[in-house]
Order: C-alpha cells, then sequence, then structure tokens
C-alpha cells in the first residue's frame, strides 16, 4: 500500500506510543509525495529543528503549515538528502530555476537579538536568483542592466516585487527598458505560448519529476488507484 504524505499522521501516532513495530526506514518505501514541488520544497527547507515537538504534534492535521512534510528525523534528513542529491545532479540553470520557486525567500531566525526581525534571507534562494540573473543577459536584448534584470527576476519568483514603474524608478532604468526586459526573462523563464516553445521552468520541473518518479518518491495513477483500493 502507497500512502501520499498527508497520511503519515496516524502511523506516526503508533510509533510514538509503541503500537508500531516497524522502523521509519521501511515507511520510507511507502511514502508518497504528491507533486514534484512538494518534494522540492520539503528537501530545501528540511531541518532537524521544524521537528523539535514529538513527531506526533509534527504531522497531525491542526500542525502549522509549511512545516515540512515527508519522514522525520534521520530518516527525513536521507529523504531530504537523496532529493536534493538529484537537485545537484541537473543542469546548473535547471536547478537554480527549482530553488528559486520552492525554496523560501526567507526563513525564520531565534537568533535572540534586538535587532532581529523573526526571519533572514534564504541566502540559498538568493544564490539561485543570482545564477538565473547573470543567465538572462543572453536573452535581454540591447542595453543589458543588470539590476532591472534581478529585480525582475526576483518579482516573478516572489510574487510580493514591485510593480513595473516602481522598478525603473528605483534602478534608475527607463521603464521602456524595464519592460523589455521583463518580456524577455519571461519569455526565457515562463516559455512562449504564441509559439508553444517551452520555458527554462517547465523543462527544469520536468525533468525532476521524472526522476522523482523513476526514484518512487512521488505518487502515480497506479499508487493512487492502489491507495484507494486498499
Amino acid at each position: 500500500m502507497c500512502m501520499p504524505v498527508s497520511d503519515t499522521a496516524h502511523l506516526v501516532l503508533k510509533w510514538e506510543y509503541g503500537s508500531f513495530k516497524s522502523s521509519l526506514k521501511k515507511i520510507d518505501m511507502d511514502i508518497k509525495f504528491k507533486s514534484a514541488f512538494d518534494a522540492v520544497r520539503f528537501a530545501l527547507c528540511y531541518s532537524h529543528q521544524q521537528y523539535g515537538h514529538t513527531l506526533m504534534a509534527k504531522l497531525l492535521p491542526s500542525a502549522p503549515s509549511g512545516k515540512g512534510m515527508g519522514l522525520v528525523g534521520l530518516d527525513g534528513a536521507g529523504q531530504a538528502g537523496q532529493i536534493r542529491r538529484e537537485l545537484a545532479e541537473l543542469p546548473d540553470l535547471y536547478h537554480a530555476v527549482l530553488v528559486a520557486r520552492a525554496a523560501l525567500p526567507d526563513m525564520p531566525c531565534d537568533c535572540g537579538r534586538p535587532c532581529c526581525s523573526k526571519h533572514k534571507t534564504n541566502e540559498e534562494w538568493c544564490s539561485a536568483i543570482g545564477r538565473l540573473t547573470e543567465a538572462s543577459a543572453a536573452h535581454a536584448s540591447g542595453f543589458s542592466h543588470y539590476r532591472v534584470r534581478r529585480t525582475i527576476i526576483e518579482k516573478l519568483f516572489n510574487k510580493k516585487g514591485k510593480n513595473l514603474t516602481e522598478i525603473s524608478k528605483r534602478c534608475d532604468a527607463h521603464v521602456n527598458t524595464v519592460i523589455n526586459h521583463q518580456a524577455a526573462v519571461r519569455r526565457w523563464i515562463f516559455g512562449n505560448p504564441k509559439t508553444r516553445e517551452p520555458g527554462i521552468e517547465d523543462t527544469a520541473w520536468a525533468r525532476i519529476e521524472q526522476r522523482l518518479t523513476q526514484l518512487g518518491l512521488l505518487e502515480t495513477e497506479e499508487t493512487s488507484r492502489a491507495r484507494a483500493t486498499s
């Protein structure tokens, strides 16, 4: 029987109270992520600190969302490491675009300093944005403005960015430059719907989805049917 990540809570409950005798390593074979995005987000956000409470408390439906999926403890670290290894084997731009999409731009911070804002910049996300910004220069015609391209890419992957007029003022660039850069960057990342040419992001997701499916980490139609009839 195969199960999605969201169905593991009752297993953890039994495990904590001694009635579930199998090891978490055995559960690993049955864990299925519902999408490649869920798997990549889990791997990028995984940390032992997120499981400071009991396993049951973290996996029950009432637990705060966004705290992680998949296995826990050492098994979770192994699962996250396996997914990260597959990411690392992708071409660097595929890796960068997946990190930019699935990683959190900011991470919680509990340093306790008086100036602490309770969050800090995720350096892995920033590095991915930087790599995409460098590569995007080849797709921006005419005068290529680094700050404009980076701000646009941050906006595309964070959804909290400024509008084009604000970007123009912030980067001291003509609004037409910003418009042209955004069109070129969007076409490169998301593809061209008119010509049906795929963008780098769709290509990257297709590649990692294929690999994670081969490894048995993603729920497929077959595993869904098996779970429904079990």
